[in-house]
């Protein structure tokens, strides 16, 4: 399952200060009129895992208008996954490749120094920086941006009954329809990206909950987002981005939203991912 992990790598230097949200809308609106007329992408979309080990990365860019604060997200092959590795030193794998997505994310956002702090097991702000990590034993994701966001990363699985009924109500099942594996991952997934934006833990889960019919379009990890997952938290709004990667399904929640998303991707050759197959557990 995805992690809420994060890396302890020092200590905050002092207060955060507060953002000032009008300064911030006027220079990313000054920035919003210099590619008014234009969408950007840079370098090449990659949807193999051949090359993937090799630890070649490249970084894609889509820009929409908007006036959010863009978001660095980087995804990775998980490293030391050897069956014959102890379990624990797999897990302690998965969480430095996090923190290697981490850093991979902080330095395309020109924020190299960054420090990756938690308290109670919540990840904290520095320097008016948020951050989220999500890893298995296949992939690691980390992202940042300049406002409280999670992150959840999942091969696509059908889980156990009991569990289905613990994360859904009668009303998301009837918005879902079939729940199929596909179906059950999206739900678990942006509940996950939402309570981490919150700082909270699954003992919130039944307090967010979808509010709208799933949208059908699910892009790639790199293309453009599609129509966000319509969720709630406590009552207020909390839509959620959602990407598809080999056989895994990656969320991405921003509270107040987000206009600009820069990848940070394996580099493989053009070739195209698979649809997500069902899995159970």
């Amino acid at each position: 399952a995805g992690s809420r992990e994060g890396g302890a790598l020092g200590s905050i230097e002092g207060p955060v200060p507060p953002i000032d949200r009008r300064l911030l809308r006027r220079r990313i609106t000054a920035r919003i009129e210099e590619h008014r007329h234009s969408k950007e992408i840079r370098g090449e979309h990659p949807h193999s895992l051949r090359e993937v080990h090799q630890g070649r990365t490249c970084l894609v860019t889509w820009r929409i208008l908007g006036l959010m604060p863009p978001a660095f997200i980087a995804l990775l092959p998980t490293p030391d996954q050897d069956p014959s590795l102890p379990a624990r030193e797999r897990v302690a794998a998965q969480s430095a490749g996090a923190r290697h997505a981490l850093a991979l994310a902080a330095d395309a956002a020109q924020c190299a120094e960054m420090v990756f702090h938690k308290l109670d097991d919540v990840p904290q702000p520095w320097r008016g920086w948020y951050w989220s990590v999500s890893h298995d034993d296949t992939w690691v994701l980390g992202a940042l941006t300049r406002a409280p966001l999670g992150v959840d990363l999942e091969r696509v699985t059908l889980r156990r009954a009991a569990l289905r009924a613990a994360v859904l109500d009668e009303k998301e099942r009837a918005l879902l329809g079939e729940v199929d594996a596909l179906g059950f991952t999206r739900l678990w997934t942006a509940k996950e990206a939402v309570l981490k934006a919150a700082g909270v833990g699954l003992t919130r889960l039944s307090h967010c909950r979808l509010t709208a019919t799933p949208h059908p379009n699910l892009p790639q990890a790199g293309e453009p987002a599609g129509p966000a997952l319509q969720m709630g938290l406590d009552g207020e709004p909390a839509p959620v981005l959602q990407f598809r990667w080999h056989e895994h399904l990656l969320a991405v929640h921003v509270q107040g939203g987000e206009e600009d998303l820069t990848w940070i991707l394996p580099s493989a050759q053009g070739v195209s991912c698979s649809d997500p197959q069902d899995h159970t557990a």
